[in-house]
């Protein structure tokens, strides 16, 4: 079950809507697609029209970096990244309730509650996200994450940063 809450602040009505509609939409191309790793061609030309040129081409060239890795380790080892790369936890999100969107100064930023595991459970685990939007040709698109989680294994930062890392981890490997 997926659940949306909107507080009415600081935000226009019309960019809050905006808002709200690229942050709804990147999370149903997610949600839809549920990629671990970097996502391969197929999977990342579904979330084209929700994110900006510059993530996507950062997930380009970290699936480029991938496939360079794992052809000069001859598949010995595993990829650089598992698991889930739009989340904080390795095993991704299940559901998702955006908490507030905030138009600053340095950046425009929604906040999302996101959840693994049934409701209630022991085992479920939840965590906010905060998703980093711009604006291009008259839309709102994402164009980066910071990772929320508070456990030790997960990524840390931004997930440009974590895009960057692999690229740059994956291309400096060289033949043995």
């Amino acid at each position: 079950m997926i659940a949306f809450m909107f507080p009415t602040h600081a935000l226009g009505a019309d960019i809050e809507a905006e808002l709200r509609h690229a942050t709804n939409a990147f999370y149903h191309v997610y949600l839809e697609v549920h990629p671990t790793g970097v996502p391969h061609s197929r999977a990342r030309v579904k979330f084209f029209p929700v994110i900006s040129r510059t993530l996507e081409q950062l997930l380009e060239h970290a699936e480029a970096a991938e496939r360079h890795y794992a052809k000069v380790t001859k598949r010995q080892v595993p990829p650089l990244v598992e698991g889930d790369i739009f989340t904080s936890l390795f095993e991704g999100a299940q559901a998702y309730v955006l908490e507030r969107c905030e138009r600053g100064t340095a950046a425009t930023t929604c906040t999302v509650t996101l959840r693994h595991g049934p409701p209630g459970e022991k085992t479920t685990v939840t965590w906010a996200d905060k998703v980093y939007l711009v604006r291009h040709n008259g839309r709102w698109l994402v164009d980066d994450i910071e990772f929320g989680g508070n456990w030790q294994f997960m990524h840390k930062g931004h997930l440009r940063d974590l895009l960057r890392r692999i690229i740059r981890d994956g291309n400096n490997e060289l033949p043995k």
